[in-house]
């Protein structure tokens, strides 16, 4: 290209940006704030005119990507709205498009700046109230269920930030009273469920954040990870380098019960300490950890043995990403001792554990590949969901071509991995391979097969071999249109005990969810059939279940809702033989409709429930009834 001819490329995209600007211009005048200043204001009042008389009746206005149309009100070419919720302070983005009388889209948008006071960045508090009172009018074979019960919640959010320091404390206060007796853990009158306090301070490449409350600690996979529980921690990053210390719980509770968790005592708690550097800019993260503590036994949703345990666990990490972390590599290795019993002569067993993994993804194709040992007394305070005494390696692999998608994979684990020779070795192995078609989006349509080998090698003296080989097949299809969604699952499994004679089992399954979801009618059911067959009994057993979740907006001002499940049970030898029948009703009558996005349509309903139990086998059938009345409400406010 001549330099002239760049001359005139150059000219005429100027001229093109130039009657483009002239144009949206002319279209939208924003009145109100004024985006040459940083805006103060928790939600400030968004005004402009329209030049274009149809916009009004095809306008869509985005704030940060969110739609906000449904709060925009126009008289003549004059729009405005105020936001519900208060603005974050920083950068914004409002974008007002429509489509004019002659069919031409336009779209205009504006940056902004904002911050919700002149001495703070943010200070809100966000709150919300639901209140629910019940009283029974009639009752039947239902004597636990109480007469009268009020319930109320309410949840709340505060922010205060400046330039450096942000605060923050959310939680989750309830309300129970009933004329019954309340089961454990509930109690009657207020109970703080939940909280959370967090401080972060950050300026440069130093940044501290800080929680004390009901946190989430994690560090590994296979040391101390998801591990919910009330304590605190502390995270202290500067440049490449982060420290990372906690205090928890190890008993869980409900409410605010068994103190803030921070204390260090390693018969009920659980502390520890983590350092961790970046290095290759970012593209590589060592983390080494360290952790010790104490169970004193069951606690509210943990069943467990009453004995006490303690335990401790040393783990170095490594990680790296590379190609805009498309390539994934991780290493970890760590080494526990863990007591299950304080109580008896035996002490503590020290054991280890190591995984290596490799992972690629973009758009069209990704694998990964996964080695793991776990050793036989490896066990973690705070991560006893771990398999243990189990080693292998798992592979998957992925293609996409076009509206074709094939899914590989391959695992191979056995257990006793010490060869401990008072037990057999078992090897697991599996294998699959999904096919999706996707040429139509709303007609998704997959298919699966998958094949599982579960066999011992060295059994002990009358310890019975294990061969078991199941291949399984299966279909999903679906289908989208308007209000519609059809979902079909089909499957087949045999398996095939090869180590016994007629120990053979097969399942079949269909399941069938149609659903409509309109603007005053909602329905979803679904249908499934299950047969198992045990060809060591000779005996078929079919269950047959239905569930059905509906609500009709009869008129704006009520609401009806209709749900329940029905199943049947029965075997062809007579050994079971069970109907159930649950069933959920309620005519809601909305008293007021919102009012300012102050109170969420509050509503006085009628609720029904009957349930039915048959069993033909046992000659036994019982049901139970009840109706009552309700109230329900929410209360949202922001200051």
């Amino acid at each position: 290209m001549t330099q002239k001819q760049k001359h005139l490329v150059l000219l005429a995209s100027v001229l093109m940006i130039f009657v483009n600007g002239l144009t949206y211009a002319s279209q939208i005048e924003l009145f109100s704030p004024n985006l040459d200043k940083i805006i103060v204001g928790k939600r400030p009042v968004f005004k402009w005119k329209c030049e274009d008389h149809g916009a009004q009746n095809n306008m869509l206005v985005l704030l940060d990507g969110t739609d906000v149309t449904a709060m925009v009100e126009c008289n003549g070419s004059i729009c405005s709205f105020r936001p519900i919720l208060p603005l974050p302070a920083g950068d914004h983005i409002l974008e007002i498009s429509w489509e004019n009388e002659a069919g031409a889209y336009y779209t205009e948008a504006f940056g902004f700046k904002s911050r919700q006071s002149r001495a703070f960045k943010e200070i809100y508090s966000k709150n919300s109230t639901g209140l629910t009172y019940q009283m029974v009018l009639r009752k039947d074979d239902m004597p636990q269920q109480p007469n009268s019960r009020v319930d109320g919640d309410w949840s709340s959010e505060n922010r205060v930030s400046t330039n450096y320091w942000t605060f923050s404390a959310r939680g989750e206060l309830r309300y129970v009273d009933q004329d019954h007796p309340i089961e454990y853990p509930e109690k009657k009158g207020f109970d703080l469920i939940s909280f959370l306090l967090e401080s972060v301070y950050e300026r440069g490449d130093f940044r501290m954040d800080s929680q004390l409350g009901d946190i989430i600690v994690t560090e590994s996979q296979n040391t101390v990870n998801n591990y919910a529980r009330k304590g605190g921690q502390i995270f202290l990053n500067y440049k490449v380098l982060g420290l990372h210390l906690f205090s928890t719980n190890t008993a869980q509770y409900y409410g605010l019960h068994g103190g803030l968790g921070v204390d260090i005592d390693p018969n009920d708690k659980l502390y520890g300490v983590s350092g961790t550097v970046s290095l290759l800019d970012n593209h590589v993260t060592l983390r080494s950890m360290y952790a010790k503590g104490g169970e004193e036994g069951s606690s509210f949703g943990i069943s467990t043995v009453e004995d006490r345990r303690r335990g401790k666990v040393g783990g170095f990490i490594a990680e790296s990403n590379w190609f805009n972390s498309r390539l994934r590599i991780t290493g970890e290795y760590d080494i526990s001792e863990y007591d299950a019993s304080t109580k008896d002569e035996f002490g503590p067993e020290s054991d280890k554990a190591y995984r290596a993994s490799l992972a690629w993804d973009d758009a069209t194709y990704g694998f990964s590949g996964t080695y793991e040992y776990m050793g036989p007394d490896y066990e973690v305070i705070g991560n006893q969901g771990l398999p243990k005494n189990r080693e292998g390696f798992s592979l998957a692999s992925w293609i996409t071509s076009g509206f074709h998608r094939f899914e590989f994979m391959f695992s191979r684990y056995n257990d006793n991995v010490k060869d401990n020779k008072l037990y057999p070795k078992v090897y697991d192995i599996q294998g699959g391979v999904k096919y999706s078609w996707n040429k139509l989006p709303n007609l998704p349509i997959s298919i699966y097969y998958q094949k599982v080998i579960q066999n011992s090698t060295d059994e002990p003296e009358y310890t019975p071999e294990i061969y078991f080989d199941t291949d399984s097949v299966g279909a999903d299809v679906s289908w989208l249109k308007g209000a519609w969604n059809l979902n079909f699952h089909t499957a087949y499994s045999y398996q095939n005990d090869k180590a016994h004679v007629s120990g053979d089992t097969a399942t079949i399954t269909f399941v069938f969810a149609p659903g409509y979801t309109g603007n005053v009618f909602r329905f979803n059911p679904s249908f499934s059939y299950n047969k198992s067959i045990s060809h060591l009994r000779d005996v078929e057993t079919d269950t047959y279940m239905a569930n059905w979740d509906m609500e009709w907006q009869l008129t704006d001002k009520v609401l009806w809702s209709f749900a329940g499940n029905y199943n049947i049970t029965e075997a062809d030898d007579d050994s079971v033989d069970q109907q159930n029948l649950d069933i959920h009703t309620r005519l809601a009558f909305c008293i007021m409709p919102n009012w300012k996005h102050f109170i969420e349509e509050p509503t006085v309903g009628i609720r029904g429930r009957y349930t039915w139990q048959d069993d033909r086998v046992f000659d036994r059938s019982e049901d139970s009834f009840m109706v009552l009345i309700d109230f329900t409400t929410n209360v949202n406010f922001t200051f």
